[in-house]
């Protein structure tokens, strides 16, 4: 997934790395350091495998526990690289398939985090890294840290066992050690158990969750969304009406779960899901509303964002917009709060 003939300095990409990640301890930085003075840069995805890995490691000798917006950073950071120009592949028809299938499992272990990272303690968020460090060199390699080939399609399964594993203390960190880097002898082992049930470890969201996304995780998700750059979300961000800005906060806090309903459009388990998590029937027409709200997500957001919504009329509404947000209010995705609007 990158290009192999690049020239690559370790210490100006580690202190970026850590720069981006917002790691300022210089006991971590130096210690880091001191790991990849004899790291082979011949190979990139080798290369950055090793520096994610330097960083896990060290971190973790050091009791260092990684903030929820720090350990979504590291997911991002490492899956996409830090320079896209350097890391990107050659897109063709099939690497595009490949890049929505990471994409998507990269968003649904990035909501997960965001869900449920602060509910566990310091003993279990100290496994996170290391799940995340094995989800890296699956993208990059085709293989967790072991060497497990694991397919693409099935990245996120992948996160939820370990995840599983962990908070069951099934997963095993200490085993027979392997190289890292030259000078240092550090192991990550997955146990081969199974869960009993994968699916169990998927904690769903409330149908309408409370607004807590802060503003740099809202900016992290709409990157995920949009697939556009953070600097200019957060421009944005700031020039659209307050309603709007809550709006796609519900939308970013719920995505989860419009991934979800959006793989089972076209099914009868489609129906089935929503009633079942709204606790009552949609007509005919009410699930037709919300399936094209489901598809149009992307374009819904990327208009609101872009003030694309002119509102006509005598009611001052723009009928597109309104009809989508219909859909989404169906299935509790985002809050009717027309009246407290109201004397606005």
């Amino acid at each position: 997934m990158t290009n192999k003939n690049i020239t690559l300095n370790p210490e100006r990409i580690l202190s970026q790395t850590l720069d981006e990640l917002r790691i300022t301890d210089n006991k971590i930085k130096q210690n880091t350091l001191s790991l990849m003075k004899n790291l082979a840069t011949s190979n990139s995805d080798e290369f950055w495998i090793n520096i994610m890995k330097a960083i896990v490691v060290t971190c973790d000798e050091n009791n260092y526990i990684f903030s929820k917006a720090e350990l979504c950073d590291f997911l991002t950071i490492g899956a996409r690289g830090l320079d896209s120009r350097k890391y990107e592949t050659n897109v063709n028809s099939e690497n595009q398939l490949m890049n929505k299938v990471v994409s998507d499992a990269i968003f649904s272990i990035y909501k997960d985090i965001m869900e449920n990272y602060e509910t566990v303690d310091d003993d279990h968020r100290n496994y996170y890294p290391k799940i995340i460090l094995n989800v890296i060199s699956i993208i990059r390699r085709g293989h967790d840290i072991r060497g497990e080939k694991v397919n693409l399609y099935g990245l996120e399964r992948y996160y939820l066992k370990n995840k599983h594993d962990a908070m069951n203390n099934k997963l095993d960190v200490s085993g027979p050690s392997v190289p890292i880097v030259a000078d240092l002898q550090k192991t990550i082992t997955i146990d081969e158990k199974k869960p009993n049930d994968t699916n169990s470890v998927l904690t769903s969201p409330t149908i309408l969750k409370e607004n807590t996304l802060s503003k740099k995780d809202l900016v992290n998700s709409l990157s995920f969304i949009t697939d556009r750059k953070k600097n200019e979300l957060n421009e944005l961000l700031t020039k659209i009406p307050e309603q709007d800005y809550k709006k796609i906060t519900d939308l970013c806090v719920n995505y989860s779960k419009l991934q979800k309903y959006s793989k089972l459009i076209g099914t009868v388990e489609f129906s089935h899901q929503i009633e079942k998590e709204l606790g009552r029937k949609l007509n005919e027409r009410q699930l037709q509303h919300a399936t094209i709200s489901i598809r149009k997500v992307k374009t819904y957001v990327e208009n609101v964002l872009d003030g694309k919504f002119i509102p006509h009329g005598s009611h001052g509404i723009n009928h597109v917009k309104h009809n989508l947000e219909y859909g989404y209010q169906l299935m509790g995705l985002i809050e009717y709060r027309r009246r407290k609007y109201s004397h606005s």
